[in-house]
């Protein structure tokens, strides 16, 4: 997360954009409130783009709702593309600094359009959890003066324990070592395309942290652009299904 840190001009610069005061991260380890409203920030150049991606989770102050902000930044600081939305008020997600990560991989969409990824992970420790996802990625293509998505939440790891050892969640009757199994995915283009949009493609690999042989086969899912958004019900279907 390092290599994405923001300045704090960048931050300042979209802040001006969205007309929003004290637009800048807290201190480590302290929320986000009314002196520094940005809970997780993410900056990255992106030549694509002619420009820098800026990408802030921040808190609006009404009902402590959590906004999303992404812009394109021009060299001297100016706001090109513009993207505004919500963050799932879910109480099981917490962003804290480090939770957003912009992805700049090649994802030539059609001619003319190349997406890029935000992964949005939560703050929130495993704790006694037997289950638990990690990053979600969105995919986003820059259009004028908008960036809108075009893939949205889709799981890249998730873990399940197969074994809980020793520890605070368990008695002395417990095993000695715990055991997870680990589902990671990646995104990448297909050879294919449907209504002028590049499929794409989703390889899911699981893996035990025991050293253990993993038996499940790779899974291999492919997204279709509908002519809105690249629907992921089935692929998610598909994943629930192998996983379990």
């Amino acid at each position: 997360q390092c290599d994405q840190l923001c300045d704090a001009r960048s931050l300042a610069a979209l802040g001006r954009v969205l007309h929003v005061d004290n637009f800048r991260e807290p201190a480590l380890g302290h929320d986000a409130d009314a002196t520094a409203v940005v809970a997780a920030a993410a900056c990255r150049a992106a030549p694509a783009y002619h420009g820098r991606l800026v990408a802030a989770a921040w808190r609006s102050g009404h009902q402590d709702d959590l906004l999303l902000a992404i812009a394109v930044l021009d060299g001297g600081g100016r706001a090109g593309a513009l993207f505004k939305g919500t963050l799932d008020s879910d109480p099981a997600v917490r962003i804290v600094s480090g939770s957003l990560w912009l992805d700049t991989a090649a994802y030539d969409l059609a001619p003319g359009v190349r997406a890029f990824g935000l992964d949005i992970t939560s703050g929130l420790p495993r704790g006694c959890a037997g289950v638990g996802s990690g990053a979600r990625r969105s995919l986003f293509v820059s259009q004028g003066r908008f960036i809108r998505p075009v893939l949205q939440d889709l799981p890249m790891s998730e873990w399940a324990l197969i074994q809980r050892g020793k520890s605070a969640c368990t008695d002395g009757s417990a095993p000695d070592l715990t055991i997870t199994e680990n589902f990671t995915a990646t995104l990448g283009l297909a050879p294919t395309s449907t209504r002028g949009y590049r499929d794409l493609v989703v390889t899911g690999s699981a893996s035990r942290d025991d050293g253990h042989l993993e038996e499940r086969p790779v899974l291999r899912s492919v997204l279709k652009w509908d002519g809105r958004v690249y629907s992921t019900a089935e692929q998610q279907r598909a994943w629930t299904a192998w996983r379990q």
